[in-house]
């Protein structure tokens, strides 16, 4: 018996997706800003560049359209500051983007009791187009925090666009042959 696949070649195409996260942890986040890094990549499609160590994924192909973008971080320090924040904010070429700055607070305890963050995430949603390129920048109010192993993820995806048809009574239909 022969599957239905094996004659079927309008499959689509990847949807372009890269899930990259940062394994060892331990950057060092200042008051003059550092762009985040991540050492393991999990899903990478051939939509996007991206090098382990690297601070920014480019999307290499032309896959232009919108993308949801997923950034969680949690950070530690031993330095004895109250009133210590931490922001991270979203840049696409180099320049920062309106709307996608996040903030917390975090205490420090001093040498024998650091304070853990819980998680900082930021959403975001952005129109790239090839050649485009995305960092994430992480800043302390003073002094500095380092980043926690295995909390330190970015996630960028592509977002089907579904068109509307009202000759087919309103349902939805995806327009271009393909959905990515």
């Amino acid at each position: 018996m022969t599957r239905y696949r094996a004659y079927n070649n309008s499959i689509a195409p990847a949807i372009p997706t890269i899930f990259v996260f940062d394994d060892t942890g331990n950057q060092e986040i200042s008051d003059s800003g550092v762009y985040l890094t991540w050492d393991t990549i999990s899903v990478k499609t051939s939509h996007f560049t991206y090098t382990a160590y690297d601070d920014r994924v480019a999307l290499q192909t032309n896959s232009s359209g919108l993308f949801t973008v997923e950034v969680d971080c949690s950070f530690i320090t031993y330095e004895d500051d109250d009133d210590k924040y931490i922001t991270m904010e979203l840049y696409k070429n180099g320049t920062a983007l309106n709307g996608s700055k996040t903030a917390t607070g975090i205490t420090g305890g001093g040498s024998q009791t650091p304070y853990v963050l819980n998680n900082q995430s930021l959403h975001y949603i952005v129109y790239l187009e090839k050649g485009d390129y995305l960092k994430v920048m992480a800043t302390t109010s003073s002094g500095t925090a380092l980043t926690l192993s295995d909390t330190s993820r970015l996630i960028i995806s592509f977002i089907p666009m579904q068109g509307w048809d009202n000759s087919a009574g309103g349902r939805g239909d995806y327009k271009g042959g393909i959905i990515r």
